[in-house]
């Protein structure tokens, strides 16, 4: 079952009390995004006070950082931004410039809330589906048939290899796959192998 999270990345920032909030929202599918995107916001901005971060993956995985802000004033109000929203493969880190003026655990915790929710709602959002990345080996002779199911379907053709048969690889959500296969159940001619099986925004 597919869940909501986010096609690429987003920003949004505002100024509060003369300290600058940068919030980033990223479609990060592994921990390993997840720390990457991480990693290029800090690289980005080496001379911010702040890093605060908060993400999570369709695998459970959960992680927030306050980033040297008192506990509980930033990683928890950028987590609560992603989980109320429902949000999976999701990573916000949200960049403070510290202007001089305190603001209090709670001027702190609505301004990262603020900047993760704007992060967040700057974003192009969709679903999660399950694809399947597969080959169609076929006679020449039945290019035109083969091309034009997969045309009628939506489905596009990554590439093309023509040898004694002729092999198109192609990638679809797993129902339109199947779809496209029974087109061919009598056609002992056209074979299917699958190649991969991948868990991504539509």
């Amino acid at each position: 079952m597919g869940y909501r999270t986010l096609r690429g990345d987003s920003e949004y920032e505002f100024t509060e009390k003369k300290s600058r909030f940068i919030g980033r929202a990223c479609y990060t599918p592994t921990e390993a995004d997840a720390k990457e995107f991480i990693a290029l916001v800090r690289a980005g901005d080496p001379e911010a006070r702040h890093h605060v971060f908060a993400y999570v993956l369709g695998d459970g995985t959960v992680r927030m950082s306050d980033d040297g802000e008192p506990s509980g004033t930033g990683g928890a109000p950028v987590l609560n931004a992603v989980q109320k929203n429902d949000f999976k493969d999701v990573t916000v880190v949200v960049t403070r410039y510290f202007g001089g003026i305190l603001l209090g655990a709670g001027g702190l915790v609505r301004a990262y809330a603020k900047a993760a929710v704007g992060a967040l709602e700057a974003a192009q959002t969709t679903e999660t589906a399950e694809f399947v990345e597969f080959t169609v080996t076929f006679p020449y002779s039945k290019t035109g048939s083969v091309t034009y199911a997969a045309e009628k379907h939506a489905i596009p053709i990554l590439d093309r290899k023509f040898a004694d048969r002729v092999v198109f690889i192609l990638r679809a959500e797993v129902p339109t796959a199947e779809q496209f296969r029974e087109s061919f159940a009598e056609d002992i001619s056209v074979s299917f192998a699958e190649l991969r099986r991948e868990i991504a925004p539509r």
